[in-house]
């Protein structure tokens, strides 16, 4: 049965949304919308194009954040609950039908599901079930967090889904930095060390042989500290690759005087990161659609507040 058909019938029971953007068009596009809970607002992105290898769902985890990371939309939103699995299902299910309204081939084209809106989703204790009821649908994941301490048991629940599962699972860290004391900073929660995300890559590969390499996300804003010599021994790069993104400028980011990075910076930090043998791309890199609409995540959430408030 074809995917269009298989969720033509089924409805949010919890999500609802109340307004939905699209931007771009059929060559790098995005629709999201700031889905509405009785007791709060998450985000949920769809992003495709033929620019896209797959098109991307960008599913939220929680209500507010215990993280306060510096160069998050979300920033100081009040956390409120961890989201349920049938939750997390439903963004994927509502977002499916909104993109077949607008015309997109949702049938044809694959699907990946990547948790990375509002929330941390190591600190939800229901992910996995949630991932699970995805997984019915036969899409790829990807899961990113910023890897808070003591989260480990967490990982390992998605390690075995992971290695349970018949498509890829990928993990990303958010490493923000080359610099702990930076990366602490920025992240506004005690984070796992350096050597705890290392092991947890190889409990990783120690029960997911074939799994695919840890991603290490590093959010490239003008400042950042970033050094591949530092980092390659602990962080090998037969276990880790390196993303690299552009600081996106959001308003939280803005309070904390984040600013974008130069293209010469970016490029010399790329080379110097092939050079230590890491795999270097640009599939990170905002599209000009994420640039000229500023879609880091919690972006269209913050507006969408705004809106209704009559700021904006």
């Amino acid at each position: 049965m074809k995917l269009s058909e298989r969720i033509s019938s089924l409805t949010g029971v919890n999500i609802r949304k109340d307004l939905v953007m699209e931007f771009g068009d059929r060559h790098d596009g995005a629709i999201e919308f700031a889905g509405l809970l009785p007791d709060g607002i998450i985000e949920v992105g769809y992003f495709y194009g033929d620019i896209k290898p797959k098109n991307i769902l960008v599913l939220s985890s929680q209500i507010g954040c215990p993280s306060k990371c510096s160069f998050c939309a979300l920033g100081n939103a009040p956390f409120t609950r961890n989201l349920t699995a049938n939750e997390i299902y439903e963004q994927a299910v509502v977002m499916l039908q909104q993109a077949a309204r607008y015309g997109i081939d949702i049938d044809t084209n694959k699907h990946k599901v990547n948790i990375a809106k509002s929330g941390e989703p190591l600190f939800n204790n229901h992910l996995v079930a949630g991932l699970e009821k995805i997984a019915t649908l036969d899409f790829s994941f990807k899961v990113s967090t910023v890897f808070p301490f003591g989260k480990i048991e967490h990982f390992k629940d998605i390690t075995h889904f992971a290695a349970d599962y018949h498509e890829p699972v990928q993990i990303q860290v958010s490493l923000i930095s080359t610099s702990e004391e930076y990366r602490r900073k920025a992240a506004g929660i005690r984070v796992a060390s350096f050597q705890e995300i290392r092991e947890a890559a190889d409990y990783w590969f120690e029960n997911h042989p074939k799994g695919r390499k840890i991603n290490l996300s590093l959010i490239l804003t003008g400042d950042v500290p970033c050094k591949a010599k530092e980092v390659a021994p602990l962080f090998p790069p037969d276990l880790f690759r390196f993303r690299f993104r552009n600081y996106v400028p959001t308003g939280h980011g803005k309070d904390h005087d984040l600013t974008t990075m130069g293209q010469w910076r970016y490029d010399m930090l790329k080379d110097s990161f092939a050079d230590e043998g890491y795999e270097v791309g640009d599939w990170a890199t905002p599209t000009l659609i994420e640039q000229r609409f500023s879609l880091a995540s919690n972006v269209t959430r913050d507006r969408y507040i705004k809106m209704v408030k009559g700021e904006i």
